[in-house]
């Protein structure tokens, strides 16, 4: 496999350019030409190029592949990765690094892909604000980057252009601090220069910002900052809850106009906009088994919850899927008796037809919607409060998500009642692991049941990743994390 530091000096406009264009563009204008100095020459070509950066968007493990890090905690079980594997075996280490190593080149492709964008686009003449809301969509999606990086493997190497050569890609990593203010500075302009405006094209708005630096802020322990950032977000009125439990989720249940999301990764259901020639979430979580929720997971829903019946099922043998209208499809293996159907439009016939390689699921992947910035909210009232909150907006937030799960309203809420409904609510989104590394309760998940035999063997020294082997032997000048 290609390192990142190969991967990453592929010819940088090709690389932030190639999947916003056409072949018959790339057979006009090859990579060589096209850094000559055709491209750069008028705002279609500046469109072209944030197209590239969004559609980093789509590397692995940073698109529908985040679901599988569920599966390195407690929420689920990875049949066929056993690379997301390694955390639940005790067993991730620098040489055998797997996912990780895959989610940090991904991240630092779509770096290079926003710095190749933000060194070129100003060629073009654009009037001011125009080129502010440009420069400020790449280096939202850099932040977003940058903070993938952060969080998982604490101080990193920061890029703040394209470097000229091999020998500029080998310097030492940053502090964590370093990273998290590189990150702010980009947020801040971002923040400051994107329209006002409601989620809706798949371009990031102001709330989108909001959004991820009220993550970053609860990751942080920030909890002043993530209500104030929450709060805004929530009086803006730009947002609702859905009323169901699978509009946000599913092109087919009215995914576009759903009033929840704030951002998402666009797809769309065509051959060549798909989320993967294999099908992607649809084949690997439902048909294949490839992600099985746990009975621990399971087990956190209340008698009654209406989440369990839209985003799960049971089944007896592990190979058959039986519908509510008494429809049943055989599918793989699912190691833990539950399977995952919170992502598959599974009342389409078209989801199961004989060639998987057909099903064209384009479901967009949703990275911030309301009920997330509800929780982060009630979270950091109930934080702040020592503990407990009986915070009438807090109370007020969580109880309208469990009112549409159909389950009674709580009259306080506390750290295990806040964070069991987060547990709940987010499953499958890519915020287990997450929050495990953040309240750092590994110790408590340590040893829990999995499927069959097989338990969780969770080491503290997971709270922060390992460079790959592969990385630290071509950047010499990479320091290798504490424990590994």
């Amino acid at each position: 496999m290609k390192t990142f530091l190969n991967q990453i000096l592929l010819p940088a406009l090709f690389v932030a350019t190639l999947t916003g264009c056409s072949d018959d563009f790339l057979d006009k204008n090859p990579p060589q030409e096209i850094a000559a100095g055709q491209f750069w020459t008028s705002e279609g070509d500046v469109q072209m190029g944030i197209a590239g950066c969004y559609a980093r968007m789509k590397g692995t493990y940073v698109t529908w592949h985040r679901s599988y890090f569920d599966a390195a905690a407690d929420n689920g079980w990875a049949q066929h990765y056993g690379d997301i594997r390694l955390m639940q075996s005790g067993t991730l280490d620098p040489a055998n690094s797997g996912a990780p190593r895959s989610l940090y080149t991904s991240c630092y492709q779509g770096i290079a892909s926003c710095n190749t964008f933000l060194k070129n686009f100003t060629k073009v003449s654009l009037p001011d604000a125009a080129a502010k809301a440009y420069e400020a969509e790449a280096r939202f999606l850099r932040a977003m980057f940058y903070f993938e990086l952060v969080q998982h493997w604490g101080g990193v190497v920061i890029y703040k252009e394209v470097p000229a050569d091999i020998e500029q890609l080998k310097i030492a990593k940053s502090t964590k601090e370093e990273v998290y203010k590189f990150i702010e500075e980009d947020l801040n302009f971002a923040v400051a220069n994107l329209p006002d405006v409601a989620y809706k094209s798949g371009h990031a708005v102001k709330t989108s910002v909001q959004a991820l630096q009220a993550r970053i802020a609860l990751f942080q322990g920030k909890w002043d900052d993530v209500i104030s950032l929450t709060s805004s977000i929530i009086s803006s009125n730009k947002y609702s809850l859905a009323t169901d439990l699978e509009s946000q989720f599913i092109k087919g249940k009215g995914q576009a106009a759903c009033p929840e999301i704030i951002f998402s990764i666009k797809y769309i259901e065509t051959r060549d906009g798909r989320q993967s020639n294999d099908g992607g979430q649809e084949v690997e979580f439902f048909r294949w088994g490839g992600l099985a929720p746990t009975k621990d997971l399971i087990d956190e829903y209340e008698t009654g919850d209406l989440r369990l019946k839209k985003w799960y099922y049971y089944s007896p043998n592990r190979t058959t899927f039986e519908r509510e209208d008494g429809f049943k499809f055989q599918t793989e293996f699912t190691a833990t008796n539950y399977g995952l159907i919170k992502f598959a439009a599974i009342w389409d016939p078209g989801r199961f037809i004989p060639s998987e390689r057909d099903i064209l699921t384009g479901h967009d992947i949703v990275l911030f919607r309301l009920s997330d910035i509800y929780l982060m909210n009630a979270e950091a009232q109930m934080e702040k409060a020592g503990g407990t909150t009986t915070d009438a907006k807090a109370l007020s937030y969580v109880n309208a998500i469990r009112t549409r799960a159909g389950v009674p309203a709580f009259p306080t809420l506390t750290r295990a009642l806040v964070r069991k409904e987060r547990r709940r609510e987010l499953a499958f989104e890519g915020l287990r692991l997450f929050d495990v590394v953040r309240w750092r309760i590994g110790k408590e998940i340590n040893d829990k049941l999995i499927h069959s035999n097989i338990r969780l063997k969770w080491d503290d020294k997971f709270y922060i990743w390992p460079f790959s082997q592969s990385e630290m032997d071509i950047n010499t000048a990479l320091k290798q994390n504490e424990g590994y």
